[in-house]
């Protein structure tokens, strides 16, 4: 059914619109503006659960009925939300339960959001109870495109009912004591269970350090599943409830990029459609916005929504520059050139008061269609909407994958030790953006994905390694691919036990770790590229390895005792080959390690243009259509040797030669595929 749901999501540029934070009379002139920049859907009812229920006995749709009455007079689309991310304040005050409990053991009171406890039976019930009124009145609603539970989900809760409730997930997993006290070795510090009754959430009451380390990390990890899990269920409750009035219009949530909480490989599952919220702060660069939106398509391997993006500032950074003129449209083109089907904004009109208020918005307190930000949301609309419709059935196309491990990034962030400079999302990146200045497509994978329609797959970090990915892994190498690895990876169990004796990947890899050494900020090293003698500066960690049948491809140099010792690794493993990297490389190592792959992979670089030019491209049967972005606010050069292209943006002939970017300016171009390209 997934397949049949998301055809059905159309093209929806537009994004929230919160009506009930202004005067009734401005909402028509608010819909009349947003028409001349080409807006044609809102996302509605995200924070409105006061308002829909304001006592326990007591439903009220009046609002709502007018704002979706006058986004249908106007053919708007709707994505409607549930309103279960916010607690009214009759609830709180009545049922103590539905709040979470944070890792301090303090319950949140009323006030601010995303505060419910997915484990509270009230909040279960309420909401369920919410989501059914709002069901049988708009659940036929034509109008209404798309489904949006809740909003954002993250945080975890340490109440009694998580506590409860997190016994029971582990009597599911384990069955018995005895098996839980081995998965967690928790002889360790006296930690042995004899009843159910003693395990506790691990809080900063009971087995999580001030810095949020582990004392257990089988404990950790269990609790962090847990609480993933325990959200998804509320997800899913809420899910049930739309289809039972509702068979086939596209159900999702927001989700929120490289976030840390909750494993979206396994939420996006229950999907039928990934959308996320974008806000990249001054000093994101565009190859980490780009990361963002692959790792946003791999979960599903489908088109998803940009559910939202702010047209200029945001509010709640550190420093929340503008952004510059033709920025936005820039980031909107990245987005559907990663595989956007949708552009989105926060939100319509700017709000009134509260948090937000300094949040830019399409119409600002200035009530104007002629400021900047408005006339280049209206260019960006006048545009998409011309353009090949084609493009919102395209997909990506990629020989090299990245596996993304919620798990393993889960558990180095829990692990005491070795260095505080070791980030799970940085070592991923690190590759990541080699692959992205060279303009080669990268899927983000999960470890229960296919391995064989690619050529090179990374998994960096790996810290936890299943039995069946290191068996699936050493398949893929073995039948001719290339696999690269790093420090940290091929660790601990999925219990965040060490592996005694040899590593599943050790094998595989010709190689193992002894010890690792942990690099202070005025303690980097050197190492040495074998075969052009360079030497370039390594950080982080280092691992002390022995070859049991690799070769050395570079060695590192330094005062220590590993002087010599390899600090990258290659083993011939049946057709392909498996490399390890014992150090977190420079960006100039990383290059020549990922062009040496490259060649191993038989892939090849097309024309190199500057690191600053992004080229992404999108697939229908037919057609390629590639993407010519500027990511610089300034002029850039970009090399066309291809004759007779047309950018399908402003229908212009393109030259053959040097052809001159403006400042964040986009070109698409389409070419006609043969048979040997399908």
């Amino acid at each position: 059914m997934n397949q049949q749901v998301i055809n059905k999501v159309p093209f929806l540029f537009g994004g929230d619109y919160n009506p009930e934070q202004w005067p009734e009379s401005t909402w028509e002139k608010d819909i009349k503006m947003v028409e001349q920049a080409e807006i044609n859907s809102a996302t509605i009812n995200v924070f409105s659960w006061s308002l829909l229920q304001p006592k326990e006995n007591k439903y009220d749709f009046t609002m709502l009925d007018k704002i979706v009455s006058l986004l249908k007079k106007h053919n708007f689309k709707i994505v409607m939300a549930t309103s279960t991310a916010a607690l009214p304040g009759w609830m709180v005050k009545k049922y103590k339960d539905v709040s979470r409990v944070n890792t301090y053991g303090i319950r949140q009171g009323f006030g601010k959001r995303h505060n419910a406890c997915p484990n509270s039976p009230n909040f279960q019930k309420l909401a369920e109870d919410l989501v059914t009124q709002i069901m049988k009145r708009y659940g036929q609603e034509r109008s209404v495109v798309c489904w949006h539970i809740s909003n954002e989900y993250g945080g975890y809760c340490y109440c009694d009912n998580c506590a409860k409730e997190f016994r029971k997930w582990l009597k599911i997993k384990y069955t018995t004591i005895e098996n839980l006290n081995n998965a967690w070795n928790a002889n360790f510090w006296s930690h042995t269970i004899h009843e159910w009754d003693e395990v506790v959430p691990p809080s900063k009451l009971s087995d999580e350090f001030d810095n949020g380390k582990a004392v257990l990390g089988g404990e950790a990890l269990d609790y962090r599943r847990f609480q993933s899990d325990s959200l998804l269920n509320e997800f899913l409750m809420e899910k049930a409830v739309i289809r039972k009035f509702n068979k086939t219009t596209p159900i999702t949530t927001n989700f929120m990029g490289t976030q840390e909480d909750l494993d979206y490989f396994k939420w996006a599952r229950h999907l039928d459609v990934v959308s996320w919220d974008n806000y990249p702060s001054f000093d994101t660069t565009a190859a980490f916005t780009a990361m963002n939106h692959d790792l946003m398509y791999g979960l599903k391997k489908q088109p998803f929504m940009l559910m939202e993006q702010a047209p200029s500032q945001q509010n709640w950074q550190a420093f929340n520059a503008l952004k510059a003129p033709g920025e936005i449209r820039f980031l909107s083109y990245q987005a559907v050139a990663h595989g956007a089907n949708t552009v989105q904004f926060f939100q319509l009109r700017q709000a009134r008061s509260g948090s937000e208020k300094l949040h830019s918005s399409i119409i600002s307190n200035r009530d104007s269609t002629q400021t900047r930000v408005f006339k280049e949301v209206a260019q960006i609309g006048t545009e998409m909407k011309q353009l090949d419709t084609n493009i919102w059935s395209s997909r990506r196309k990629s020989k090299v994958a990245i596996i993304f491990d919620w798990e393993s990034f889960w558990g180095i962030n829990s692990s005491v030790g070795p260095t505080v400079n070791l980030h799970y999302i940085n070592r991923i990146y690190a590759y990541y953006k080699f692959f992205y200045k060279n303009n080669i497509s990268v899927d983000f994978i999960s470890d229960n994905d296919n391995l064989s329609t690619y050529k090179i797959v990374i998994a960096p970090a790996h810290y936890i390694l299943k039995p069946k990915l290191a068996n699936k892994i050493s398949v893929f190498v073995n039948q001719g691919g290339n696999f690269i690895t790093d420090f940290m990876s091929n660790v601990v169990d999925e219990n965040d036990n060490l592996f005694q004796g040899n590593g599943p990947l050790d094998k595989l890899l010709g190689m193992w770790v002894e010890e690792r050494d942990a690099l202070t900020p005025k303690n980097d090293v050197e190492l040495q590229v074998m075969d052009t003698g360079r030497k370039t500066k390594a950080d982080v960690l280092c691992d002390v390895v022995h070859l049991d049948g690799a070769e050395i491809l570079a060695k590192f140099q330094t005062s220590k005792f590993y002087n010599n010792y390899p600090a990258i690794t290659q083993n011939k493993f049946g057709k392909g080959h498996a490399y390890y990297v014992c150090t977190a490389l420079s960006d100039e190592t990383m290059d020549w390690l990922g062009k040496y792959i490259l060649k191993k992979g038989k892939l090849t670089i097309s024309e190199k243009n500057k690191e600053s030019v992004e080229r992404i491209s999108r697939y229908t049967d037919k057609y390629q259509y590639e993407f010519i972005l500027n990511t610089q606010d300034r002029e850039q050069i970009y090399h066309n040797r291809t004759s007779d292209l047309v950018d399908i943006v402003s229908n212009k002939k393109i030259n053959t030669g040097d052809v001159h970017l403006k400042p964040f300016g986009v070109l698409i171009t389409r070419i006609k595929l043969n048979e040997d390209q399908n």
